[in-house]
């Protein structure tokens, strides 16, 4: 069960489903095409990533108001609105937005992912595994309109947002699925899991409508 304000509902504008049942179907004969012993390579979550971009240019398509942060009573800074989704939970676009104030820990996914921007700023910081245990940063990335970054299963990021923003997040398996996600918890110099992720806002057209 969600906790969120059911009147802050996703409004998916008319010609989005469209748009994005076309560029999924792309999505999934990229990856077909760019896998060596079913695993996807840098090349095809990079032509994952350009494919998003090319989506995310129909700006008339998408807006913050369509898909609104959470509100000011909530307790989080941001929110996944499910833009699609097969029905083995794999193949999932999410629609981002946030108010800002958000700042991650550096985390894998365990499968493929694509961040885009669409409105706003989300800076994503790139780590690989210190010999200490911990994490050094190595690069990093402001994602925003007409850019974005590509994963692979154990790549590390962290994402920061000061305003209001909003993103596309596109994964090769759903995140209610993903539940072996690792994070650094740098206060403690520790290694953590996720929990898989549950408070998703349902915003395919033939759902909501």
């Amino acid at each position: 069960m969600n906790d969120h304000d059911s009147s802050r509902a996703a409004q998916p504008l008319p010609g989005m489903a469209a748009a994005v049942d076309q560029a999924m179907a792309d999505i999934r004969a990229i990856e077909a095409a760019n896998s060596v012993d079913g695993t996807i390579t840098r090349a095809g979550v990079e032509a994952i990533r350009d494919r998003l971009i090319e989506l995310t240019s129909h700006r008339e398509l998408f807006s913050l108001d369509a898909f609104p942060p959470p509100g000011e009573g909530e307790k989080l800074n941001s929110c996944l609105y499910r833009l699609a989704q097969d029905d083995d939970d794999r193949f999932v676009l999410y629609a981002n937005s946030s108010r800002g104030g958000v700042a991650t820990p550096a985390h894998n996914h365990t499968t493929w992912a694509v961040v885009v921007g669409f409105e706003g700023q989300e800076l994503n910081r790139f780590y690989r595994r210190a010999d200490s245990g911990g994490v050094e940063q190595m690069d990093q990335h402001m994602v925003e309109a007409g850019t974005g970054v590509a994963m692979l299963p154990d790549d590390l990021h962290s994402i920061h947002i000061d305003g209001p923003a909003l993103n596309f997040h596109c994964y090769g398996l759903a995140l209610e699925r993903l539940d072996a996600r690792e994070y650094y918890d740098a206060k403690n110099e520790v290694w953590k899991v996720f929990p898989a992720h549950t408070d998703i806002r349902e915003a395919r057209f033939d759902r909501v409508c």
